[in-house]
């Protein structure tokens, strides 16, 4: 079928049919009788055979009826002019010339069918059936065609590399032209041999390969990452599952193949930067401890010999040491990317945070009856720095609220205390930053670090109650809790 008439075909609920004979009572004849025999059918007739070709490009044919023998031209010279413009529709030759001959000629020149006219109505019937059987083949070869096109561009407008081998992965049923950019192999090879593929695979990765190969002959779909050498080595994952035949039995492995280096290269970028935060964490344990410790055993030897205020002063000096390095630990690993999460239930993170700080005479209220993808301590960390910070600034009997976002994207902390000054709302989040002569202003750091460690995001704003209002945004996994969880 040309492109032209791929556009001209009419709906499959209707068959239109171009009916051609020299003789117009006997075209209104079969036009009418066809038409009674199935109501799907719409029959334009011509006596003119030379128009026929100019119908056929410009009007929604599905079938054409043409007599042989006419004055003009025979059936079979207007099957060659329908056939310039459509190669694939249905062309049926009706005549009453029975010749071998003119039916060989036919059948050799591709006509879909021969029906010689007879004087009995029952012979409509039959010509029914052969225009609807040759309609309706053309119509699904139409719609496999598109079908397995669609499909193919499908395969060759993806990154990835599709495949299907045979289930014990001597022959290569399909693969797409991705494969040669990936594996610095031309297609032609691997049809070849199949197991090329596994030259192009790092050598040390080439033993686990085959095992997961193995496994899923066997029947068990398989993940596998592995490295593939050529101009610059590449990290690819495959993802293989085994077809089966009605038996159950495993006839092919299909699944595909994705590009994951710019993945592994910040994969091991992480590790480079946690390695070195570790590194960071480690100096100021025990660089900085030690030298600590020994202050505070000859503070507590002075002690024992004079009694003064000055003591006093350097023991609380060393105590805010104390506190800057703990807290310095904690920022330095916070910064880590979360990993490994499952879900927590808010409520009971809320409590448990609330319970391991110092609460003073502040009071807390919480409406958290949901359950979140969290790292559970690092988020408990969150809550707890939350709560120090509105008893630091909003005073010892302030009211905390820990609720849900109205459209449930998150969750927020707020106080009744003072509010955030606009100018400082920007800074408080810096490393360093505090208001408070006593404070470390590391707290608010460290919780930005661990939102932001989530993949979430954290901001600011005025509390309805007069205080500040701390809003944690992102928590796309979010999702209602039962009665079960809260007990």
């Amino acid at each position: 079928m040309t492109a032209s008439s791929q556009t001209r075909v009419a709906p499959r609920s209707e068959i239109r049919i171009l009916h051609v004979d020299d003789e117009p009572d006997f075209a209104r004849m079969v036009a009418g009788n066809l038409e009674r025999e199935d109501d799907r059918f719409t029959v334009e007739w011509t006596t003119d055979s030379e128009e026929v070709a100019e119908i056929v490009a410009t009007e929604a044919v599905d079938c054409v009826l043409s007599d042989y023998a006419m004055p003009e031209l025979t059936g079979l010279d207007v099957f060659d002019e329908v056939r310039t413009v459509d190669p694939e529709l249905p062309f049926i030759l009706f005549t009453d010339t029975g010749s071998e001959t003119i039916a060989s000629e036919a059948i050799s020149a591709g006509v879909s069918d021969y029906v010689i006219k007879k004087r009995v109505k029952n012979q409509y019937e039959l010509l029914a059936t052969k225009i609807t059987t040759h309609v309706e083949r053309r119509r699904a070869e139409a719609v496999a065609n598109r079908t397995q096109r669609q499909l193919r561009e499908l395969a060759e407008n993806t990154h990835d590399v599709l495949w299907i081998f045979s289930a014990d992965w001597t022959e290569l049923e399909y693969i797409n032209s991705r494969y040669e950019e990936m594996f610095d192999q031309s297609v032609q090879t691997l049809y070849q041999d199949p197991a090329a593929f596994l030259r192009a695979t790092h050598p040390d990765d080439v033993d686990d390969l085959e095992g997961a190969m193995k496994r899923v002959s066997e029947g068990n779909p398989q993940e596998i990452e592995y490295r593939i050498e050529g101009d610059t080595t590449r990290w690819v994952e495959s993802h293989a599952e085994p077809i089966r035949d009605e038996t159950g039995s495993v006839v092919r492995v299909a699944g595909f193949t994705h590009d994951i280096t710019e993945r592994k290269q910040r994969e091991l970028e992480l590790r480079s930067k946690n390695e070195q935060l570790e590194r960071f964490a480690s100096i100021v344990s025990h660089d900085l401890r030690n030298p600590l410790s020994v202050a505070d055993g000859y503070l507590e030897l002075a002690r024992e010999e004079a009694d003064s205020d000055h003591l006093e002063t350097v023991a609380r000096a060393l105590d805010r040491m104390e506190t800057l390095i703990s807290e310095l630990l904690v920022l330095a690993r916070e910064g880590q990317e979360v990993t490994d999460t499952k879900p927590v239930s808010l409520d009971k993170l809320v409590l448990s945070s609330w319970n391991n700080i110092d609460q003073k005479n502040a009071s807390l209220q919480a409406e958290t009856n949901v359950r979140i993808q969290a790292d559970e301590i690092r988020l408990g960390q969150v809550f707890e720095n939350l709560f120090r910070n509105a008893i630091e600034h909003g005073g010892d009997d302030v009211t905390i609220s820990v609720g849900l976002l109205e459209d449930e994207s998150g969750f927020y902390v707020e106080n009744d205390g003072d509010p955030i000054p606009d100018d400082k709302k920007d800074q408080i989040f810096e490393t360093g930053f505090t208001t408070n002569e006593q404070g470390t202003g590391f707290g608010l750091a460290i919780i930005k670090r661990i939102v932001n460690a989530h993949g979430w995001r954290i901001g600011v704003t005025d509390s309805d109650l007069g205080g500040a209002r701390f809003e944690i945004t992102g928590t796309d996994l979010i999702v209602q809790t039962n009665a079960a969880d809260r007990n």
